[in-house]
């Protein structure tokens, strides 16, 4: 059974692997807080609890393809960190709750404020690369409309040309559809 590589929990066959293209598997590594030189495998995959419900398909359990995993828990929870302290050898001593509780609440807003801020910045990133794809769209969208442009003229050019020939009756009208798009 595969396990998350970030929280260690077993899937049950709710897991996603690590995206192919570089950029989008480069947001899902910063946004599990690996460092850079971190290397997924073949098999390396999240569970779902990482993904907003915007990130799935309506009504289904797959993923959008552009979906980026925000949802991580950096904090240890107070119960974790009383747990920890439980099973700490003899020969250590526990913080006392007073200074472990006001260590606990600044590092915990602290990770929280770094938290938020990855999120930002993912979601940014994430903006960012849509606004990419978006305008490579709009390139190719383009290109396509001056083809089809350029080609309009040629007709005409070839209708006025077959009507100074005589080829077409000059009474006869031509007509353009003006929303055909074929592509």
């Amino acid at each position: 059974m595969q396990s998350c590589d970030f929280c260690g929990e077993n899937t049950h066959g709710v897991s996603f692997k690590l995206p192919l293209k570089e950029e989008h598997r480069r947001l899902w590594i910063v946004n599990m807080g690996k460092d850079a030189e971190w290397t997924p495998s073949e098999s390396s995959s999240l569970c779902s609890a990482h993904f907003t419900p915007d990130c799935f398909e309506s009504g289904s359990a797959r993923l959008h393809s552009d979906a980026i995993p925000t949802v991580f828990n950096f904090t240890q929870s107070k119960n974790q960190m009383l747990k920890d302290t439980e099973n700490l050898p003899p020969h250590q001593e526990a913080p006392t709750e007073s200074t472990d509780s006001s260590r606990s609440s600044c590092s915990d807003c602290y990770k929280h404020l770094q938290a938020t801020e990855r999120n930002y910045q993912l979601k940014l990133a994430a903006a960012q690369l849509q606004i990419k794809e978006y305008k490579k769209n709009l390139a190719e969208e383009s290109r396509k409309a001056t083809q089809w442009q350029k080609r309009a003229i040629v007709l005409q050019s070839a209708i006025r040309a077959m009507k100074q020939r005589g080829s077409i009756p000059a009474s006869r009208k031509t007509s353009t559809p003006k929303n055909n798009h074929l592509d």
